[in-house]
């Protein structure tokens, strides 16, 4: 992932500092003077946390970052205290402006794109499709999730307050989510998630949510069912067919009325009274029928749980007759006398033929499966007892609501109680419109059950796509595991670093093991020695940043030989943390010896910014643009970051005077080698 930047600028309260970045920018100086906060910012801007020096606390306002991603000229701009990262970016119709949020997000902010946040958008405007992982190492149907530009992050910034204490997050003293995450980088990177798989993973999560999908459709449109009242089509055809019944008998007796054919022989008042008798004896007898459902329900779970304690008897049973089978009894152990002689194949306790052990064991299979087959079949009864429960309690519940209506309509009609002949035509209009009103429900009801019965055959066919593509992943992913040619790459890229560091107690005789799934790296001592050397066991907090840096430096390494998605930057802050450069002055110029010499040859497309407590620049000549500042807090000729801020005790006198307008031009106080033409760039 190409990535270069060009300019950080930094908004204060009385300046705007400016400071320019090339192929190789180098920061030093003395402690206080804002060195850190440069790469503080530069990741504040890539969606990192703020770190509050007193600085900062008094005088920061904003910063932006001008840089390059693959071809895009970008501005990312944020404030302080912000959560969004303002982003403005260069296309063919014009330049656009996009606020992005730093964390997750679940809608897009750019139109027709899958752009959420700031992540997705640097990957987006580099024209890189964001990688996937799945959620869970272990299931098999975890969703995928995306691998954020943050977690790649971690192996561009050596931040100083870690860069001696966490190994990238690889150690088991890490947060979990981020080391599995930052394992997943180097998976990506060393080639174990090769295309092909990360491909299918894709396919098969679209395949599945797919399936899921389906299954809750069909799941919610068999519940609306139940909630009906109805289990079945056959159900819904045959009160579909009572109701056309009752509407045609409905209908025709109001014909009757009005044509005068029929006399009136009972008030509507009479009717709705043994409507209503007849509905509360169709209460009554569903709640006998719930009544009987639940006592055998509670029966049929009584001796559910009889079986399984029977079928843990049965386990027991089999394990005292193993113990006991090699037991010789010599007294009875109920009385305690002394068993009398016996036959070999008898008994000697209960004087009985005494069966084989195959004979024995297969008595416990069989009963150890008729109790199974038997469980089977109450599981099944009391799920079957349970639904229809719940088809009567909702008819219930239906039948209820009906009763009510009819006590209600039988108090109006009593109020009201017109003449028999009016009451009795009102009332059957009334029953003809819910008749008609429930039969439309019904017809829209009626195409539900066909619905459910597709949703599940597309489910099943789903189902089996899922199993055609987890054997083609699981294919993959063993031919992807098998590949570790990138692997052995990177153990020697490592080993080599070490050395042209000189970073004492390595040599060539050396063997640097880096396995799956941790990624942590060992170097092994020579054939015969014990020893192993980790980041952890390293005593020394000097050799800790130098193995951890060349460890970086390696995998950019890698990144540069197979092409991988890595951002092609790599910021490294007080790689002598805990060295003395005057001490250890091999240390010192043999690190900063590999990092030039990569930056020529392997790293040439690689941006280093490195900051650090003394200069060791390049050797004269160096192929590429260098950039050195000298930053000091108390000398002019080398201020600090701010370059009017002297601290919290010299604000007074000093008063930040600087305006914006009188702010120095971007400080590179040394270049060396060939500077082209960046008018256009910066």
């Amino acid at each position: 992932m190409k990535l270069f930047l060009t300019m950080l600028e930094i908004t204060c309260k009385n300046s705007t500092e400016r400071l320019c970045l090339t192929d190789v920018s180098y920061f030093y100086g003395k402690i206080g003077s804002g060195k850190s906060t440069i790469a503080h910012l530069i990741d504040y801007c890539f969606g990192g946390d703020l770190v509050d020096t007193p600085a900062i606390q008094d005088e920061f306002i904003a910063a932006t970052l001008y840089l390059r991603v693959g071809d895009t000229k970008v501005e990312l701009s944020r404030e302080r205290g912000s959560a969004s990262v303002q982003g403005v970016w260069d296309c063919q119709d014009g330049q656009h402006q996009i606020l992005l949020p730093t964390g997750s997000a679940s809608a897009p902010v750019i139109p027709d794109t899958t752009v959420a946040n700031l992540s997705d958008f640097l990957f987006f405007v580099g024209g890189v499709t964001p990688p996937r992982v799945r959620r869970s190492r272990e299931r098999e149907d975890s969703d995928l999730k995306r691998l954020s530009f943050r977690n790649m992050y971690w192996y561009c910034y050596l931040d100083q307050d870690e860069i001696d204490s966490s190994f990238f997050h690889l150690g088991r003293s890490a947060d979990q989510y981020k080391r599995l995450d930052s394992r997943n980088v180097l998976r990506f990177i060393v080639g174990v998630h090769q295309e092909e798989v990360a491909e299918l993973e894709m396919k098969l999560d679209e395949v599945r949510r797919g399936r899921q999908r389906l299954q809750e459709a069909a799941k919610v449109l068999e519940q609306t069912i139940t909630e009906s009242g109805f289990s079945t089509e056959i159900e819904i055809q045959a009160r579909r067919q009572q109701l056309d019944q009752e509407r045609e008998k409905t209908q025709q007796r109001l014909s009757a009325f009005r044509e005068g054919q029929r006399k009136v022989e009972e008030h509507a008042v009479d009717e709705l009274r043994h409507r209503g008798q007849d509905l509360a004896a169709h209460l009554e007898a569903i709640e006998r029928a719930i009544q009987e459902i639940d006592h055998a329900l509670k029966a049929d779970q009584r001796h559910l749980n009889e079986i399984l304690n029977l079928s843990t008897k049965v386990q027991r049973v089999a394990a005292a007759r193993a113990i006991l089978r090699g037991v010789e009894f010599e007294r009875c152990p109920r009385c305690a006398q002394s068993l009398p002689g016996h036959e070999a194949e008898v008994c000697r306790v209960c004087a009985q033929l005494e069966p084989s052990p195959g004979e024995s064991q297969d008595q416990v299979n069989q009963t150890r499966v008729d109790l199974v087959d038997r469980k089977k079949e109450l599981e099944e009864i009391i799920d079957a007892q349970k639904a229809h429960g719940t088809r009567l309690h909702l008819k219930l519940k239906a039948l209820q609501e009906e009763k009510k209506e009819v006590d209600r309509r039988l108090n109006e009609a009593m109020q009201e109680y017109d003449s028999a002949y009016l009451s009795t035509i009102l009332e059957d209009e009334r029953m003809l419109a819910e008749i008609q009103q429930e039969f439309r429900y019904l017809e829209k009801l009626s195409v539900l059950p066909e619905k459910v019965a597709a949703l599940k055959d597309k489910s099943a066919e789903a189902a089996g796509e899922e199993v055609r593509y987890r054997e083609l992943l699981k294919d993959a992913r063993q031919r992807a595991e098998a590949d570790l040619n990138n692997l052995d790459r990177l153990r020697n890229l490592f080993l080599d670093c070490l050395l042209r560091a000189r970073i004492p107690g390595f040599s060539s005789g050396n063997e640097v093991k880096i396995d799956p799934p941790n990624f942590v790296p060992e170097v092994i001592g020579r054939s015969g020695e014990l020893a192993t050397s980790t980041f952890d066991n390293l005593s020394s907090g000097g050799m800790k940043t130098l193995f951890k840096c060349c460890f970086a430096l390696s995998v950019h390494r890698l990144v540069a030989e197979v092409g991988g998605i890595l951002p092609t930057l790599l910021i490294i802050d007080s790689p002598m943390k805990n060295i003395s450069e005057r001490e250890n002055r091999s240390q010192f110029e043999g690190f900063y010896e590999l990092v030039y010499d990569l930056a020529l040859g392997e790293l040439e497309g690689t941006q280093f910014i490195l900051i650090d407590k003394e200069l060791c620049p390049p050797s004269q000549g160096f192929g590429r643009n260098f950039l050195s500042r000298h930053m000091t807090t108390d000398e002019e000729a080398a201020p600090p970051l701010i370059s009017y801020y002297r601290g919290t005790h010299e604000m007074g006198a000093r008063g930040g005077s600087q305006s914006e307008e009188e702010a120095p031009e971007p400080l590179g106080e040394e270049q060396l080698g060939d500077e082209p033409d960046r008018s256009e760039e910066e």
